[in-house]
């Protein structure tokens, strides 16, 4: 069955979301883990990190991959290796085996993460490409806050709550290759295998910024939960609480990007929601009520999200799109692999819960940098529209 571009766009936020449940499964789970498949926080966020750390390494290799094969084998590579490493951390025995899992699942959401990327450079141009990467990247926080939701039912049968993930990755896999149509490898343009010199800076800017974005945005789900339980909150009421991070995200993240687009000030909503980011995250961690600063905090990452993106396809020509993807997403699994883990060391470092959540608006504020750059490069040698 063949379906649209806005169709295709729409399956694979259902891949999108069973990636996202799996990246949070490990956190929503959190002092389950402590002793079981986990020795400690660090140890724990190693753990939502090792996710990430494939990427580092199959990121740049996955777009010279799309341009040889195609999207659709690629994508099918990528869910079902999502769906193995599901099934190796459900049945891990130990934190090795666990690790293990994890990497494997990160190889394949590494290459879900750049095809479906790559997929809606292709099929979009104009002011559609904010809607589109919008809708296709609402999912991943979609599906992490149903992770938050669902894991929590499962009481202390954390291995229930790991095989429920799995089984959400393979019913992914089982849709992709029914809905998405298979497309050609070349795209019409000379694929080039580096980027023009005047795309390096501004591209690795805004890698800075899309890996301190994300990394914040895992940290604040991954960590808020156990936060939530050490200031008096159940398990259950704590994953709701931490859900809305995941839920108040969806409004705004189709529609943000593109109305910024419109209104010709897109770097001024960048920046604007990411300040916001800072301040709701210090106040959740300085006792401000959660159930206001978690949706504000969800509220004000929609825009970025997709705007990022768009920065991103503005640098990038269509001869260097497949390499500039690798690049962006290189830098945004480094960020993710390293930095969680540095948020858990601050937490065993200070003995303080909210140490993480403040060490994750750290990452934020450090993203303010990276667009600076970002702006001072388009400003001196104006960028594609």
């Amino acid at each position: 069955m063949a379906l649209g571009r806005w169709g295709e766009v729409g399956v694979l936020a259902v891949a999108r979301m069973s990636m996202g449940a799996q990246l949070q499964v490990v956190g929503a789970l959190g002092p389950l883990l402590i002793g079981t498949l986990a020795a400690d926080w660090a140890a724990l966020g190693t753990l939502i990190g090792a996710y990430s750390l494939a990427g580092i390494f199959v990121a740049l290799p996955a777009g010279m991959l799309l341009a040889r094969f195609g999207d659709r084998p690629v994508l099918l590579t990528g869910v079902g290796l999502m769906a193995m490493g599901g099934v190796v951390l459900a049945l891990a025995p130990d934190f090795a085996v666990a690790i293990l899992g994890r990497l494997v699942s990160g190889v394949g959401g590494t290459l879900l993460t750049i095809a479906g990327a790559k997929m809606v450079l292709d099929r979009f141009s104009g002011p559609a490409v904010a809607m589109a990467m919008g809708m296709m990247l609402m999912a991943w926080p979609f599906g992490i806050g149903v992770a938050l939701l669902v894991v929590p039912l499962f009481g202390d049968e954390w291995r229930l709550g790991l095989w429920w993930s799995a089984a959400f990755c393979i019913l992914a896999f089982v849709l992709l290759p029914v809905l998405v149509r298979t497309s050609g490898a070349a795209g019409g343009a000379v694929r080039r295998l580096s980027l023009y010199r005047h795309e390096w800076l501004p591209l690795l800017a805004l890698g800075v910024v899309w890996a301190g974005y994300n990394a914040a945005f895992a940290v604040a789900v991954g960590f808020t939960p156990a936060f939530l339980v050490a200031e008096g909150a159940s398990r259950s009421e704590a994953g709701m609480l931490a859900s809305l991070i995941g839920f108040s995200i969806l409004p705004l993240q189709p529609f943000g990007g593109a109305l910024a687009e419109k209104l010709g000030r897109p770097m001024l909503a960048t920046v604007a929601c990411i300040a916001g980011m800072v301040g709701a995250l210090m106040a959740t961690a300085m006792g401000a009520p959660a159930w206001l600063t978690l949706p504000l905090f969800g509220l004000l990452a929609a825009p970025p999200s997709s705007l990022i993106m768009v920065f991103a396809g503005k640098v990038l020509s269509a001869e260097t799109r497949a390499f500039g993807m690798g690049v962006l997403y290189t830098l945004f699994y480094l960020g993710l692999a390293l930095l969680p883990p540095a948020a858990g060391w601050m937490r065993d470092l200070t003995g303080s819960h909210g140490a993480p959540l403040f060490t994750a608006a750290g990452f934020l504020a450090f993203c303010l940098i990276g667009l600076a750059v970002y702006a001072a490069e388009a400003r001196r040698a104006p960028l594609r529209v």
